[in-house]
């Protein structure tokens, strides 16, 4: 689910993927978070499994 804040006119939101290691999970949302202009995207924070 998204956070809306009209007045800091920004959007917050969390993507969580599921499914097997090795399927492509964290390199969608790297491109996602790449095709987000620099000066409007956040922190990518990836949590290694120990799987993947």
């Amino acid at each position: 689910m998204a956070t809306v804040s009209y007045s800091a006119k920004e959007i917050d939101c969390k993507i969580v993927y599921a499914g097997p290691g090795l399927s492509g999970k964290t390199t969608n949302v790297k491109y996602i978070h790449g095709q987000v202009a620099s000066d409007s995207r956040g922190k990518l924070i990836s949590l290694a499994a120990g799987n993947d």
